[in-house]
């Protein structure tokens, strides 16, 4: 609730500080997220992950501020998760692929840099994720089952995004590509109960935080005169 309330007020701080006539765009966005999980088991063991890679698709929002700086908020689908391998004496190789939806919203401050028409840019500001979805893919070499895992995952997730990117100018239009990482600030383990194969599994509170590298390309229009 702390994490969230810091959100809004950094919202509520940001709209109060828009310009009246400020130039606004309008766009869609796509591309990859190289997403993983970091965190440590209820032992406080660390918990080693590996990545998998998802996808997010959505809308851009850009409201200027001055010349070179911007307001970006890209809401959007969002594939994370990860994927842990362990090993079962009798079933053999055991794969566990978290893979979670959500509904992104970042707020992003984008500053702009150069003077020509290709011009490079900064993005960093907080982000809030909305759990839509929750699976988590359980298989060995003579089985495999996919669990909703939504009751063990929570269902908000803040993080910090921090990237880089260029706009490329087209007529009226602005095609641009970025990158982006997203630090997870929540833990989004809860305890919980998971049937798998049958049976009642009790999930502890383990600490887990997202992480992602996301590669996005898109394109935007401006709104209203400049």
């Amino acid at each position: 609730m702390i994490k969230f309330n810091f959100l809004f007020a950094t919202l509520l701080a940001l709209f109060i500080a828009l310009p009246a006539r400020a130039q606004v765009k309008l766009g869609v966005m796509g591309g990859a997220n190289f997403a993983n999980l970091n965190g440590n088991d209820v032992d406080g063991s660390q918990i080693d992950f590996s990545s998998r890679t998802g996808f997010g698709l959505g809308g851009v929002l850009d409201i200027r501020l001055s010349k070179d700086i911007s307001l970006r908020f890209t809401p959007m689908y969002l594939q994370k998760g990860g994927e842990l391998n362990d090993t079962d004496p009798d079933l053999g190789e055991e794969t566990f692929a978290y893979k979670i939806g959500y509904l992104e919203v970042p707020a992003l401050l984008k500053i702009d840099f150069g003077k020509s028409s290709v011009r490079p840019y900064l993005l960093a500001g907080p982000t809030i994720g909305f759990n839509l979805s929750s699976k988590l893919d359980y298989s060995v070499p003579s089985f495999s089952e996919e669990i909703d895992a939504k009751d063990i995952t929570e269902s908000t997730d803040l993080a910090l995004t921090f990237g880089a990117g260029a706009s490329f100018p087209t007529g009226a239009s602005v095609i641009f590509v970025e990158s982006r990482y997203a630090l997870g600030l929540s833990d989004i383990a809860k305890e919980g109960v998971l049937t798998l194969m049958g049976e009642d599994l009790v999930s502890g509170d383990a600490d887990v935080q997202t992480r992602g590298f996301q590669l996005m390309a898109g394109m935007s229009f401006p709104l209203g005169s400049k």
